[in-house]
């Protein structure tokens, strides 16, 4: 039961009385308060200039916090049942590495769903972890990666008794959870610590009718990206440590070796409001949105070519509950593809959505969502429906894979070896130096240390020929592999007993 005055917002608080004082200013940044005339300050005004000091007097210190940011955490972590909350401000990919490199360390293992976010990759790299994969259950018809069954958890704890961790996504991109609370008292009963991806559920905190939340399930730690759900500015997240399972002093010791010593204000201040908006009002306000996602799926429906995914359909393809402000939509007998769609309903609508996949597409339902928006969106699919829909037309087989790369050494150790550098073609059966991944959503195609097969191959030309943004090393076409003949020269040992 919360205990704190959730109205108080002591970090906006502080920073409205330091612009008030009007201090001249000799610190950094450079723009000190003032009216910097740029093409920047016409879109914004000097206002955003004004909030963005860099920790002066009375605002405190993110390395050794003791007064207002201080209490800010606190009051987060009272609002979200967590022991204690630690402001982010370099977005969920810091929270995600904190987490990672808190819990395991090199050659531990750690036991991961398939569609991890890039960031946990990175974790691995760093860490030098190694990563057992769990696939979870795929919706053929519309390819979205669902979650991860409580069996599939369960076969993988009980066939890797040695691994130190295991990390959960709560929910998917999409809004799909798993059986959490259940997952996360089995992966305790065998001493393995529970890590959250919760970049997508902040709201699940704030609201009824929602899925469980990583800290109501008893998760030892959990990164939530304020700024998705939550109404904070972009980049702002929050760290939650729901345990005492991992020492604090670890935790901050880890933070501090990611996070940037000039932390932005604004952030921190938008968190800090954002908690106290959505403990007040979130309830009611997230309601709305469900309401408006549900009317969303009811309108869609009426239209040829589009079937929005609801509840049940989630359920069965490996959901066990599901995020209800979330909207997706398959294609159906459409001549134009996802892809295609997202750049006709910005460019000729200007409607932008969250993402599009080949035979779906995601909307963004929040509390700051309106009914008009989906009135609007509902006359622009009408008029797609009349222009591109066929009755007639007959979808290819789908090409998804229900497998993944085998991991032929740790991400760490690929990472450190020789590279060579070849045509998408010839990686054919070599281990890659790579992390190759479409976004949004950031999930990877290949990572360092898997080997390339020819369905990945296909997977990523397919990717490619829709003009779909592609992150890797290079952006012409080439791949990065190991130089397996110069990886033989060098003492391999070395880099496997790091």
């Amino acid at each position: 039961m919360n205990k704190l005055d959730q109205s108080k917002t002591p970090y906006v608080d502080a920073l409205k009385k330091y612009i008030d004082e009007e201090n001249i200013p000799f610190d950094v940044p450079g723009h000190h308060q003032r009216n910097i005339k740029t093409n920047f300050s016409e879109i914004f005004s000097s206002k955003i200039y004004k909030g963005d000091v860099n920790a002066p007097r009375g605002l405190d210190n993110v390395a050794h916090p003791t007064g207002v940011l201080k209490e800010a955490e606190e009051l987060m972590a009272d609002a979200t049942h967590a022991k204690y909350a630690k402001f982010l401000v370099n977005g969920s990919t810091i929270g995600i590495q904190v987490m990672i490199m808190s819990a395991v360390k090199s050659n531990e293992k750690i036991i991961l769903p398939r569609n991890c976010h890039k960031s946990v990759i990175s974790a691995l790299i760093l860490s030098g972890a190694v990563p057992v994969f769990v696939m979870p259950n795929i919706d053929k018809s519309s390819e979205i990666v669902n979650q991860v069954s409580f069996e599939n958890w369960k076969k993988a704890i009980d066939e890797n008794p040695d691994a130190k961790a295991i990390f959960v996504i709560n929910p998917t991109y999409f809004g799909a959870t798993c059986e959490l609370k259940k997952v996360v008292d089995y992966a305790h009963s065998k001493n393995m610590l529970v890590l959250c991806d919760e970049a997508h559920g902040t709201h699940f905190y704030f609201g009824k009718n929602l899925p469980i939340t990583a800290m109501d399930a008893g998760a030892d730690l959990s990164t939530l990206s304020f700024h998705k759900t939550g109404g904070s500015l972009t980049q702002s997240s929050v760290l939650l440590i729901g345990t005492d399972k991992i020492p604090l002093y670890k935790i901050n010791k880890v933070y501090l070796f990611f996070t940037s010593t000039s932390p932005n204000t604004l952030l921190i201040a938008s968190m800090d409001a954002a908690r106290s908006y959505l403990y007040l009002n979130g309830e009611k306000k997230i309601n709305k949105a469900i309401r408006i996602a549900n009317y969303a799926r009811k309108e869609i429906a009426k239209i040829d070519g589009f079937i929005p995914l609801n509840p049940k359909r989630f359920r069965d393809n490996g959901a066990y509950n599901y995020d209800r402000t979330k909207v997706a939509v398959e294609l159906d007998n459409l001549t134009i593809n996802g892809f295609e769609l997202y750049k006709i309903l910005h460019d000729e609508y200007h409607i932008q959505l969250e993402l599009a996949e080949t035979y779906v597409f995601l909307l963004i339902i929040s509390f700051a969502s309106k009914k008009s928006d989906i009135d609007e969106l509902l006359e622009a699919l009408k008029d797609i429906s009349s222009r591109f829909y066929d009755k007639n037309l007959v979808i290819k087989d789908h090409k998804f894979s229900k497998s993944f790369p085998e991991l032929e050494v740790r991400p760490r150790v690929a990472f450190h070896a020789p590279l060579r550098k070849v045509p998408l073609d010839e990686a054919i059966n070599k281990i890659s130096k790579d992390m190759i991944m479409i976004y949004p959503p950031g999930i990877p195609v290949i990572i360092p240390g898997e080997k390339f097969t020819e369905n990945i191959i296909e997977s990523i030309k397919n990717y490619q020929k829709n003009n779909i943004t592609i992150i890797s090393d290079y952006d012409d076409g080439d791949v990065s592999i190991i130089d397996e003949v110069e990886w033989e020269k060098e003492d391999i040992p070395n880099y496997e007993d790091e």
